[in-house]
């Protein structure tokens, strides 16, 4: 795993976009695991920017979604799948056909997740794998417990992650998510981790110490040959 210390977020977001984009062109035909939320939303905005200077980069490349809610509305703001969309896939006019992504209104989230698990075999695995931290180290929604699962699961969600302000916002209770497993986080070929944002201080602190935890699901990543985290320093003071 490489540490990358960054003045702020923009520094951040620039680095990240520096590696994907340089991904990109070695093999334009990439898998590119998406995640929601503030954390990844510059180098979004700067895969947008690419797209404009040069409309094709990004024209074979498909993309997987990291995680998604259970319960929510296929129209609530608050899904993985809108933020996704209007952050990333809306402004690099991205074809459908290219994108695996979790049903927001399934009626079976299990049997949800081994689709989603076999269109990522089909594909060959992920390539990028784009993911932030929890506030308790968590990974998409891979939280702190006694064990981890390895492939895509329905994940019961953390008390923390359950009183974090985003979820006190969307008004009806959320328990569960559906969500890439660690085995398949680790089995994709490059992860960058983006550190920032208010109260991310104590989980890098902790992931500093280099102990592979289950209760700090994001440690697993020292054992990643090709794992990059990269971290807001700004956001961390």
């Amino acid at each position: 795993m490489k540490v990358h210390y960054c003045k702020d977020f923009d520094e951040m977001s620039r680095l990240g976009a520096k590696l994907v984009h340089a991904e990109v062109e070695i093999k334009p035909d990439l898998l590119f695991c998406a995640a929601s939320g503030n954390s990844p939303s510059g180098l979004y905005a700067l895969m947008a920017e690419k797209h404009t200077n040069s409309q094709d980069f990004f024209d074979r490349m498909k993309v997987v979604k990291l995680d998604e809610w259970v319960g929510l509305k296929a129209d609530s703001t608050f899904t993985s799948e809108y933020d996704i969309q209007e952050k990333l896939l809306k402004k690099i006019d991205f074809a459908s056909e290219r994108y695996i992504s979790f049903e927001v209104e399934t009626a079976d989230p299990v049997n949800e997740c081994n689709r989603i698990k076999q269109e990522i075999a089909e594909s060959n695995g992920i390539d990028i794998c784009i993911l932030g931290i929890g506030i308790n180290g968590h990974i998409a929604l891979n939280e702190p417990a006694a064990f981890l699962q390895p492939n895509c699961h329905v994940a019961k969600l953390h008390p923390v992650t359950l009183s974090s302000g985003m979820i006190e916002q969307v008004g009806i209770p959320l328990t569960e998510g559906m969500t890439l497993g660690v085995g398949t986080i680790m089995d994709s070929k490059m992860v960058i981790l983006f550190i920032t944002g208010k109260g991310k201080k104590p989980a890098f602190d902790l992931l500093m110490e280099g102990k592979i935890r289950t209760d700090l699901p994001a440690s697993l990543l020292w054992l990643h040959p090709d794992a990059h985290v990269i971290v807001d320093e700004q956001s961390l003071r």
